[in-house]
């Protein structure tokens, strides 16, 4: 099979899985909402109720043509002020107003009544923190990887010691820790400043943010990269004890050439090794945005549901159903990109995928 029909059904098949799993998130968030608006329901019901009764002489005629009592015809005026039908059809019908409704708001209306900025206030700020590490990590990684691989020595025992070390440490709690110490010591002196005029939208100097950034970019790469590095240099030390290298050592071959001939045979390991770690450093940003209060698609998950407490009507609930398919919907793309990428890859570099 060519490579152009083998990378045809690379992109035809990641573009289905991408469409069925999008279209299985929107119906687990309508079916939230779902959940929603029936516990919200008691309360319109018991509010009714008492309206009902106390105005039971003015509704006794409407009831009696409706042939319906009183509990019958307070949730009867439940359903038409939710604009529900209660039938089996008419939950079907609320299913498809609800999702229609999370792609027919898009920009700042997508966030009315919840969120102050637009989606994509929110969506740049995310993507600069996790340019940012990313591309730390996959530069700086990698050379401490396939050095430690290579070569062994101190490199290699400090890389092994230190992700051990971090990968048993939760990211959260090392934001933390990094953002206590960064203002007691005041590393950086106007970074709390900087946080805050970017978190308000004040500013829009490029600068601004990466210095806003810094210490949540920081925190992730120091949390991440011994991981990243010392699974890199697993591979290439397992790579590098084969029976191949041994053999081309005998013959005399440079070192270089023998360098180079691991790193292509490493590779589509590599590969799949970078792409599952960039969706893991994708969940850790929107928890290190939580902690150090950025304004990022983490805030919105956070801030997508809320129990509020307001006396004397009890618990109130909170849903943003736009907000949390918004989430979703950057993370089931950003996945669908990084496979279809090295899917693609994978088909250019690796001979073994066209056959």
């Amino acid at each position: 099979m060519g490579r152009r029909n083998q990378a045809g059904r690379v992109v035809l098949k990641n573009t289905v899985l991408f469409i069925i799993v999008a279209l299985l998130f929107l119906t687990l968030v309508t079916a939230a909402q779902w959940s929603v608006t029936k516990f919200k329901m008691k309360d319109v019901f018991i509010s009714n109720l008492a309206f009902v009764r106390e105005n039971k002489e003015r509704l006794e005629g409407e009831m009696e043509k409706l042939g319906m009592n009183e509990t019958e015809y307070a949730w009867y005026l439940t359903y038409k002020q939710l604009n529900i039908r209660p039938t089996f059809t008419g939950t079907l019908e609320y299913y498809a107003r609800t999702a229609f409704s999370i792609f027919g708001k898009t920009g700042r209306e997508l966030f009315s009544g919840g969120f102050r900025q637009s989606v994509w206030y929110y969506l740049r700020n995310t993507l600069i923190i996790l340019l940012l590490v990313e591309l730390t990590i996959l530069g700086l990684g990698t050379y401490l990887g396939l050095k430690a691989g290579y070569d062994g020595g101190k490199l290699d025992a400090l890389i092994s010691t230190l992700a051990q070390l971090f990968s048993a440490v939760p990211v959260w709690f090392i934001g933390a820790l990094i953002f206590l110490l960064s203002w007691r010591v005041s590393v950086i002196p106007d970074f709390t400043m900087r946080l805050q005029l970017t978190a308000t939208g004040t500013t829009g100097k490029a600068s601004a943010y990466i210095i806003g950034f810094l210490l949540p970019a920081i925190t992730m790469v120091l949390a991440s990269v011994w991981e990243y590095a010392y699974t890199l240099r697993n591979i290439l030390a397992t790579e590098k004890e084969n029976d191949y290298v041994i053999y081309d050592r005998a013959r005399g071959l440079p070192e270089e050439r023998i360098r180079r001939k691991l790193l292509r045979l490493v590779l589509p390991s590599f590969l799949t090794y970078t792409s599952y770690n960039f969706m893991d450093v994708l969940m850790s940003v929107l928890v290190i945005e939580v902690v150090f209060d950025v304004p990022g698609l983490g805030y919105i998950l956070l801030n997508s549901f809320k129990a509020v407490n307001v006396p004397p009507h009890g618990v109130e609930y909170y849903y943003y159903p736009q907000a949390i398919f918004t989430v979703g919907f950057f993370m089931i793309l950003l996945y669908y990109i990084n496979s279809l990428l090295v899917d693609l890859l994978y088909v250019y570099l690796d001979p073994r995928v066209r056959t």
